[in-house]
Formats: structure tokens, sequence, C-alpha cells
């Protein structure tokens, strides 16, 4: 192989290396993109529950007749009632999640991950006796120990 025709390899490779290199930030740029707007479209929320509150908490979403969940600055605030059942006419979103009690002065303390148990949403579809069907959509956790939430499971029928 003569000099000139090493040389035009050469040139070609380089060609194809930066060619590779573009499309390659190219891809990397795109994919930071897209998931910094995917992430960017979910909603944190707050569960704050009376002061040392165990049990099972469900929120029910798309409830006519019922508030609006409230926001404090971007985050959606689910103040559960001591029945541990609310009911709201929001929709349900998904994203981040802290649990906090909260005492009759409203100082909040945080839960700790390691007491939210069994945590589960799902949509359930009830049918009435005029031949309508209603869906609702739980968002629902056990709050307690895992000791709490597994003795709870067993005194179950």
């Amino acid at each position: 192989m003569n000099e000139s025709k090493a040389v035009k390899i050469l040139k070609g490779l380089i060609r194809a290396y930066k060619v590779f290199i573009a499309v390659f930030a190219v891809i990397v740029v795109a994919a930071v993109v897209i998931g910094t707007r995917g992430l960017s479209g979910q909603e944190n929320h707050t569960y704050v529950l009376p002061a040392g509150y165990t049990g099972w908490v469900a929120v029910i979403y798309n409830q006519k007749g019922y508030p609006e969940l409230p926001k404090e600055g971007d985050t959606i605030v689910n103040r559960i009632p001591i029945n541990g059942v609310l009911k709201t006419s929001s929709a349900p979103t998904s994203g981040g999640m802290t649990f906090f009690y909260a005492d009759d002065q409203g100082q909040r303390t945080e839960v700790g991950m390691g007491m939210i148990q069994g945590q589960h949403m799902g949509t359930d579809t009830i049918p009435h006796p005029d031949g309508t069907k209603e869906e609702k959509t739980i968002n629902a956790f056990y709050v307690g120990t895992e000791q709490q939430y597994y003795a709870h499971l067993q005194e179950q029928p």
C-alpha cells in the first residue's frame, strides 16, 4: 500500500470518527432533554397524617362534590382525616411521595419510609342498580411498622 492510499484511509477514518462523535452527542443531548421533561411532568405529593396514626390510608380520586387537593408551592398536599379516608375531586398523578405526622398546631414530623407498607394504586369499577358504572381510583397504603402491617393482614378474614 502506498503512502497516499494510507493517508486517504486515515482521513476517512478520522471523518467517520467525527461523525460518530457528533451523532453520539446528539443522542445524549436528546436523551437528557426527554428524560428531564418526563421527570418534570410528575407531581410531588405530601401526605399529612394525624399525629401517631397507624392503619390503612385510602385516597379516593375523581369524586364529585369533594374539594380538589390543595398545593403548597409545587407539591400536592393530601391531608388525611382521622378515619384514614380522603376523598377528592382531583385526578390521580404520579410522582414522589413524602409522609408527615401533624400535631394539633400543624407542626409536621416526617414519617420514615419504613413506616409505609403495602402501597398500591388501582381502579375499581362499581356497578349501580340503575345499570351505570362508577370507576374509583384509589391510592392505598398502611402506616405502621412491618410487624404491625403483617399482624393486621393476619387478622383479616
